[in-house]
């Protein structure tokens, strides 16, 4: 059983390329094939990145981090229990809020 773990953080924006273009010249990080909505970031270590197009964006304006967890159907009647799921199960994952009501998305390890 592997442990939940944090696996992409996507920052949401009007201005991609702009936002992609501080990341790459602050931090360094590298950029991995391109995408018509999002610029994806090569993980070093840790989660990727994703600097993506306000679209598709959640309700609420900034970041969205993504887990994987083994037991989905557990995390989502948890997370209903609490009053935090956003919508319903989709195909292998759910959105939630925390308390303070940041949107997290959690998928199901593949």
């Amino acid at each position: 059983m592997k442990p939940p773990t944090l696996t992409n953080v996507f920052a949401f924006t009007s201005r991609r390329d702009e936002v992609a273009r501080f990341y790459d010249d602050v931090l360094g990080l590298r950029r991995q094939r391109p995408h018509d909505d999002s610029v994806w970031f090569e993980p070093a270590g840790g989660a990727t990145f994703t600097v993506h197009d306000r679209e598709d964006e959640p309700a609420q304006w900034g970041f969205l981090p993504w887990f994987h967890v083994d037991d989905l159907d557990g995390a989502f009647d948890r997370a209903r229990s609490r009053g935090a799921t956003v919508g319903e199960m989709r195909d292998g994952y759910f959105l939630a809020r925390d308390p303070d009501g940041r949107v997290l998305g959690v998928r199901r390890w593949r």
